[in-house]
């Protein structure tokens, strides 16, 4: 078969030019519609359910929504885990899926399962929210702020910049920071109420009654027929303080009772605004507004980011307006993408190189520069047709593949080089036989290496689906190169290599120099094994435990989150007071270009993000410095530092811990006890728990007896009080040509006891005011703030941040301290996060090479046709750790995953090489060679295309060894590829012919070899 592809190939020239252009026109289309984003699209399978339930607690939460939505939801075929969090007004439910399940199904499932639930009358609708691989999904936000007018800021980014944004194809949600919405609010005053004998409800109502349209009928007048309105509308906030009410005035002499009217400016203060003052957004210090834009998932992010910025330079901004970019992901994702391209480009262009230093001529050369475009630009159509992005990863397999890429070609071109050279024949049959000579032997090899990866493309989990593309475009990439070996390579062989003048074959001085080491190490083969040995075991023995383990390597990262938690209870005001410090240290450093804070007064956080510039190198020094300093705010209860945009994994690897039990206070002492112990080993930070402790609150135990006598019922008392409390829109009217809401509530901040609260009224079913307190206790209690459920157990979540570049030692480290905590019986601990995916990656990337160790033997043996020399090449494999594990050391990195994808590829290379110094050594022993002359004249013949092959992928890995830009993809694999190469090029062509000679002995290795040169072919 392979004779009639080889033969098709060199007698149809225009049809196989032809290929090439449509090859390499697919591709060059294909790189204009493919997708750019810096990770691979993966599904991550966490789907969360946010329900709303105004003015209830998390113990009510939890019981009235929590409880029974995570029972309908733990029936879900495909559900690992269920998530509940019960906190003050709203629930979270948070579902881990199968892989297996698609994430389109599982929102159907969710939403048929949360439907079945009977939520309270007051619950708003459930929101579904999927989750993706980025910690903050924005791809691009920009601050607007105005040092004279911050209202107009806001009204100006609401009505032309947002709207503008939203309609922007692949645009999922645009979320804005600092823009409050103004609002009638209708504050009423208790003391004046009290004094009329009104409630909230009689205000309601006399404020609705103003604010209508009624449609009366229709009247005939002069044969006309009109319809009749009766209409009453609010249009200035005079009108709402103007509003009256009636109230029973004092009696007559005559004992006639009279009528009371009352202003409502009278009894409460109106106001037209912000209303919540204590939510802010901040640019450099100064009051902004802060736009940020969610891109749809496998939406084209840099080209979204276009649209945006082209947009925003159309608007034409008022005078004064300053626009900050906080951050740009596309620039992110162009600087990852291109530098791995550009390392792909040098990388081949060090490949062409080494292939003309080793032939030293340019028409072999020219050869080999047109097969890798080839095979590339196929590999691009095919990843664009499986609906791969252009990413880190698939540029990765990309520049892995290069130097591999060429491997077959150069193979081919050698041989046909070498057979040319040394014949005065100049015909296509030349060219044929000696492709096929080598065919089988690229053949095996190819298939081998593609055995090695196949096996990375199916690991499971989201690590596997993230590497996933890495590995199909490099078994994609070899299967093309191969293809191209046999097809494309003998046909330029024939047009280019038939011209070269024949010259008499001498033995250059390496291959004189190999030939003497090769006979001396077979004299020496005991010695030549155990000095291997003794350099592996010294590698594994000492090197290794010094390099330590991390899962993914650090990122440079110039945008950070400073996250800032306040003590329960804080007033917003105080709140401000520390983001304000935060605020002041990060401005006063040199080395900040942006910062951009928002502060939630009410739930006691504050969030700050800033911008590094470029020029600060160690990022890790000057985060740690920040974190010390943050230490001296003792007002906060936590601040914490984490990089934005980094992919988990990196040096701010997250440790993640759940305790759960059955006993609460046992996970509660449990969890203390964890947070306290681990804060003290160093490599940790911001180790804390989502154990948030209790908080005082008032509750009314309502009293049946009290309720019925006073014609009340329960959900009557708290909707009420909820109004009053939080407010409750009643009307809607025109200011500033804006429809705006009217809230009608209580002004809390004149109820200075419970006694006051109590003395408050409601209207009963027959519209007569009830005190509170005559219906039931009022009591300050301590309550919890939030509740955490995991599969309906109680639950606690420790975090923290592993700053150690050595991620997996100071993992290590927690779990020994975690080990010897004696914690009660009913407590269960369990890793997740960065740590928990580091253990499984490492766990199936181990399997994964073992399973591509089993399949490489079975094709070998396949190849073969027997087990034996199989079996002796699988015995090189452990040798090429030697290299890799001195190159770590050396660069001082750790033992990563990409690392583990370098061992992988590994065996590969060193499978290939031995495979094409084998399928030699046996077609030697075919000839009737004796065994040990066969070795040494395979070697000979075989050591260019080896040496050059090795070297060509060093050289295309090179660009990424040296890379700043690898990103999590890592300089370390390269730097594994190379340092194992080296020395396993030097195990092929030595340890190879030992290995193979000691499993088929001769009687005794003559002193003298035959010196005559045997012809190879």
């Amino acid at each position: 078969m392979m004779r009639s592809i080889i033969r098709f190939s060199m007698k149809n020239a225009v049809a196989l030019c032809l290929m090439m252009l449509l090859i390499i026109g697919g591709g060059l289309y294909s790189l204009k519609e493919i997708n750019i984003e810096k990770y691979p699209n993966v599904d991550i399978p966490y789907v969360t359910v946010v329900i709303p339930y105004p003015g209830a607690s998390p113990k009510q939460v939890m019981k009235e929504i929590g409880e029974p939505v995570e029972r309908e939801l733990m029936n879900i075929e495909g559900v690992k885990n269920v998530y509940t969090d019960g906190v003050a007004n709203v629930s979270y439910l948070t579902m881990e899926f199968d892989l297996s399940v698609s994430m389109d199904d599982a929102e159907q499932l969710v939403r048929s399962a949360v439907d079945k639930v009977n939520l309270p009358e007051t619950a708003e609708d459930p929101e579904i929210i999927f989750q993706g691989p980025e910690a903050d999904p924005t791809i691009f936000s920009l601050g607007i702020y105005s040092k004279e007018n911050t209202e107009e800021v806001q009204k100006f980014v609401s009505d032309k910049i947002i709207p503008q944004l939203e309609v922007i194809e692949g645009v999922s949600k645009v979320e804005v920071g600092g823009v409050e919405e103004k609002t009638v609010s209708i504050r009423l005053l208790p003391e004046k109420l009290k004094e009329k004998g009104l409630t909230l409800d009689d205000v309601k109502g006399a404020i609705t009654a103003n604010n209508m349209t009624i449609p009366t009928g229709d009247v005939e007048l002069s044969k006309e027929i009109l319809p009749v309105r009766v209409s009453k509308e609010l249009q200035s906030l005079s009108d709402v303080k103007n509003i009256t009410l009636f109230t029973q005035g004092a009696p007559t002499a005559q004992g006639v009772p009279t009528l009371e009217d009352i202003k409502l400016s009278d009894i409460a203060e109106v106001t037209y605004g912000i209303e919540n003052e204590s939510n802010f957004t901040r640019i450099n210090g100064e009051p902004g507004v802060r736009v940020g834009i969610v891109a749809e998932g496998g939406a084209n992010a840099v080209a979204i980011v276009e649209k945006v910025k082209e947009e925003i330079d159309r608007v034409k901004l008022p005078k004064g307006y300053e626009v900050e970019t906080l951050r740009d992901q596309s620039i992110e994702i162009k600087d990852s993408v291109y530098a791995m391209l550009r390392e792909a480009l040098l990388g081949a262009v060090m490949a062409v190189v080494v292939t003309f230093l080793f032939l030293r001529n340019m028409r072999s050369t020219i050869i080999a520069i047109i097969s890798i475009p080839l095979s590339i630009f196929a590999s691009f159509t095919v990843i664009n047709m499986l609906g791969y992005t252009l990413n880190i990863m698939t540029l990765a397999g990309i520049a892995v593949a290069v130097g591999r890429v060429v491997d077959d070609s150069i193979v081919v071109i050698e041989n046909v080089f070498r057979r040319v050279s040394a014949s005065k024949e100049r015909n296509e049959k030349l060219v044929e036989q000696a492709t096929r000579e080598v065919a089988s032997a690229i053949t095996s090899s190819t298939i081998t290496t593609v055995a090695v990866f196949l096996p990375m493309a199916f690991v499971p989990g989201i690590i596997g689906k993230f590497f996933a593309p890495l590995a199909w475009t490099i078994v994609i990439s070899l299967i093309f190169s191969l293809i191209v070996a046999v097809t494309i390579v003998p046909l330029m062989s024939r047009m280019f290599l038939l011209k070269i003048s024949p010259k008499e074959h001498k033995e250059n001085l390496m291959q004189k120099s190999y030939r003497s080491s090769l006979k001396w190490v077979l004299r020496n083969r005991v010695f030549t094994l155990v000095m291997a040995v003794v350099l592996l075991a010294g590698s594994i023995g000492f090197i290794a435990p010094k390099l330590g383990t991390t899962f993914l390597p650090q990122e440079k990262v110039t945008n950070f989150d400073v996250n800032i938690s306040m003590e329960k209870g804080t007033s917003p005001e105080e709140t401000s007071a520390v983001a304000t410090k935060v605020e002041d240290i990060l401005l006063g450093k040199k080395e900040v270009k942006l910062v951009s804070t928002s502060v939630r007064g009410q739930d006691e956080h504050a969030s700050i993000t800033f911008d590094l510039k470029e020029n600060v190198e160690d990022t890790d020094a000057f985060v740690e410095d920040l974190r010390a300093e943050f230490k001296g705010i003792n007002e906060a209860e936590e601040i914490s530092v984490t990089g934005v945009g980094s992919f988990a994994g990196g040096a701010q690897s997250q440790y993640v811990l759940v305790v759960n039990g059955s006993d609460f206070e046992d996970i509660k002492k449990a969890s203390e006890e964890i947070v306290s112990k681990i804060k003290r080993i160093k490599g940790m930070a911001d180790v804390s728990s989502s154990l948030e402790g209790d908080e005082p609150e008032i509750e009314i135990d309502l009293n049946e007896t009290k309720l019925a006598e006073n014609g009340l019922m329960p959900a009557m008392v708290g909707k009420s009080l909820r109004d009053l409390i939080n407010g409750d829109v009643v009307t809607t009217m025109s200011m500033e040509d804006e429809k705006t809401d009217v809230k009608l509530s209580l002004k809390m901040d004149e109820i200075s006891n419970l006694d006051k609260l109590g003395e408050q009224e409601i209207n009963n079913v027959m519209g007569m005011p009830v005190k509170l307190k005559d219906v039931g206790e009022l009591k300050r209690v301590n309550n919890r703030t939030v509740i955490t459920h995991l599969n309906q157990n109680e639950y606690v979540m420790v975090f923290g941040q592993i700053t150690d570049s050595k991620a997996g030692e100071v993992s290590k480290k927690v779990d020994k301290v975690i080990a010897d905590i004696d914690l009660p019986d009913t407590v269960n601990t369990y890793k997740e996060g960065a740590s928990a995916a580091m253990e499984e990656g490492f766990k199936n990337m181990a399997i994964a090479i073992g399973v591509s160790i089993l399949l490489v033997y079975m094709v070998m043996v396949i190849a073969f046709g027997e087990g034996k020399a199989p079996f002796v090449i699988l015995f090189a494999i452990p040798f090429s750790i030697i290299g890799a594990l001195i190159g770590l050391y050396i660069v001082k990195e750790p033992i990563g995953m990409p690392a583990m994808i370098g061992l992988l590829m590994l065996n590969g290379i060193v499978v290939t090489n031995a495979i094409v110094l084998l399928d030699k050594v046996k077609k030697n022993e075919k000839k009737g060679m004796p065994k040990h002359e066969s070795l040494v004249e395979a070697g000979v013949v075989r050591i260019r295309p080896i040496l050059m092959t090795a070297i060509a992928t060093v050289g295309a890995l090179v660009p990424m060894a040296i890379s700043s830009h690898a990103g999590i993809v890592s300089s370390s694999l390269a730097v594994v590829v190379i340092g194992g190469l080296s020395t396993s090029t030097l195990l092929t062509l030595f340890i190879v012919p030992v290995l193979y000679s000691l499993f088929n002995p001769v009687k005794k290795l003559k002193k003298t070899v035959i010196e005559n040169q045997t012809k190879a072919v």
